[in-house]
């Protein structure tokens, strides 16, 4: 019984480790996922409130590169958010127009030249479907990348008591069952051991007094 205890219990302990580790990176994956997607809607709103107001700007006939009071709402828009890099109106050809970073006015918004941005951009057209340009929105993936590992941090210290309970609970359920089992394989092996013809007659024979053996 012992022998058999330090053969399954380690076994059973690796297995409920692993998946208890698995859930957590599944849940990770999960929140990160909810994580991204949560940016998304935020930055696809914010895109879209500020290509609204050129919409109907252009439906003034002001066209986007006169659109003067942009720079204020880029600005206003980009100060909600502090992981926000800048929030640029980009012209057809791709230079800037207006920006809430007065340094990249009138520069190329190129998107391969800062890897450590997450962007989103969405097309502005006019009322016959024609591009004129899109609103871009720059992120700081550092800051985006630090809030990611923080919550997997969570989660992994969350991870690490559930697994050694899980654990511990789990051996001590599979040890009562080992202890349950070779108690009826001893009890039935006893009870095979009573039932044998020799074993039965030995019995009588001893219950038998001394004269009647002799």
């Amino acid at each position: 019984m012992f022998r058999l205890a330090l053969r399954t219990l380690p076994v059973f302990a690796v297995i409920i480790g692993f998946a208890t580790f698995l859930a957590a990176y599944m849940n990770f994956s999960g929140v990160r996922s909810a994580y991204l997607d949560l940016i998304r809607s935020r930055m696809a709103m914010v895109a879209e409130e500020v290509g609204g107001d050129i919409s109907a700007a252009l439906a003034l006939g002001i066209g986007l590169g006169e659109q003067a009071t942009l720079p204020r709402l880029l600005a206003l828009q980009a100060s909600t958010d502090p992981r926000m890099k800048s929030i640029d109106v980009v012209a057809e050809d791709g230079a800037v127009l207006f920006s809430s970073d007065p340094a990249r006015v009138g520069v190329p918004d190129e998107a391969g030249a800062d890897p450590g941005t997450f962007r989103y951009q969405q097309r502005i057209v006019n009322d016959f479907e024609v591009p004129l340009g899109a609103v871009v929105m720059r992120l700081d993936r550092t800051a985006m990348d630090a809030e990611i590992e923080g919550l997997r941090m969570e989660i992994l210290w969350g991870a690490v008591p559930a697994a050694l309970g899980a654990i511990l609970a789990g051996c001590l359920a599979c040890l009562g069952l080992l202890t349950h089992l070779h108690r009826r394989a001893r009890h039935s092996a006893e009870g095979r051991t009573g039932d044998d013809p020799i074993s039965r007659a030995a019995a009588e024979i001893n219950g038998l007094g001394p004269e009647a053996r002799a």
